[in-house]
């Protein structure tokens, strides 16, 4: 099973990938900087936060943390507040996109088991592999996950443009005015 959750106005969704890998001073990065950071934004007064919720990721040294404020935000300054806080950078700009877009659910969390001491999840599907936009959009239409169609349900490329997954050479670009052609260059290894 999956169980989707959909970031409410009282609520940031923070993906901390890397949570564990060594920061300058040794410590776990999400200790030095999500902590470092939230303990800021608490301290100052600049959010209002109820309580935390650290959830283990499928992926080995990964966390999603829940933050739960006294009073809703608006979503953009949710999704910036994510950002500023450690969240996944592709992820961030995806949601940014998402609700530039008027997409409905723009920041939601999807997990393998609900989480312990937190409100229902929003959805549930019977999947019981990781959400891949690209795997799942492979499929036919008809096969794909009902929930994924509803809350995301668009080709990977949509928001930013096709990323072909190939390891290419360093094309070294000019400090001043960079030729397009540089730019649209691809060196395959």
């Amino acid at each position: 099973m999956s169980y989707w959750y959909i970031a409410h106005d009282d609520e940031l969704m923070i993906d901390l990938d890397d949570y564990m890998r060594p920061s300058k001073s040794g410590c776990p990065w999400g200790e030095a900087f999500f902590r470092r950071r939230l303990r800021d934004a608490i301290r100052d007064e600049k959010l209002h936060v109820i309580y935390v919720n650290l959830i283990q990721s499928a992926t080995k040294g990964h966390f999603h943390a829940i933050v739960t404020l006294r009073a809703n935000l608006p979503i953009m300054q949710r999704l910036i507040w994510q950002l500023h806080l450690g969240s996944d950078l592709y992820r961030g700009r995806a949601d940014l996109m998402r609700a530039a877009r008027n997409i409905y659910a723009p920041s939601l969390l999807i997990v393998p088991s609900p989480i312990p001491s937190f409100r229902t999840w929003d959805f549930k599907c019977g999947c019981t592999e990781k959400h891949v936009t690209e795997k799942i959009f492979d499929q036919p239409e008809g096969e794909r996950c009902k929930v994924w169609n509803k809350l995301r349900g668009m080709s990977p490329w949509e928001l930013f443009g096709r990323s072909p997954r190939k390891i290419e050479k360093s094309v070294s670009l000019p400090v001043g005015i960079v030729p397009l052609e540089l730019i649209m260059k691809e060196e395959e290894e």
